[in-house]
């Protein structure tokens, strides 16, 4: 007499399946993360395609401690949360307030930093300290290192170039 699937059998199926979504969405809601590998050694170029979510991401650091940029051109200055400025080893900076999207918080500011974005390097910077920017530790990259570049946008990509070169 043949029998149907067990419960054990449809258990294990409907897992796999639901892993597979799971996978899925989480690799479509991803950033794409522009690195050193996307850096034109001709031109000295990186061009940043844009993700799903509208916005431009690269591999930098702060200090030398890795972090992802969300590219910012609305922010005034290089902005990471207290994880990120906790683990890059950040002193304590000045109290400060920064008006923001989600409204007015409080924060620090911290001179002297040395901030990287693809392989382009700008050395004492001020960075905002703030609350947690969101998963992942995201810090934003803002005016006072992009003013330093060449930035152009089109279509779904952007590029930043050394100026000058």
């Amino acid at each position: 007499m043949a029998r149907g699937w067990g419960h054990g059998t449809a258990l294990i199926v409907w897992l796999g399946i639901s892993a597979v979504v799971y996978y899925a969405v989480d690799s479509y809601q991803k950033p794409v993360v522009a690195t050193l590998r996307d850096v034109d050694g001709a031109t000295g170029e990186i061009v940043i395609p844009r993700s799903r979510d509208g916005h431009y991401y690269v591999e930098g650091t702060i200090n030398d401690h890795p972090v992802i940029f969300m590219i910012d051109t609305g922010a005034s200055v290089v902005s990471v949360g207290d994880g990120v400025a906790q683990a890059a080893g950040l002193p304590k900076g000045a109290v400060a307030r920064f008006q923001t999207a989600g409204g007015e918080v409080v924060g620090q500011m911290v001179a002297g930093v040395a901030v990287e974005a693809a392989g382009i390097r700008v050395e004492g910077l001020r960075i905002a300290v703030g609350p947690d920017l969101g998963p992942g530790g995201i810090a934003l990259l803002g005016q006072n290192f992009l003013r330093r570049i060449e930035v152009t946008q089109r279509d779904d990509r952007m590029v930043l170039r050394v100026k000058g070169s």
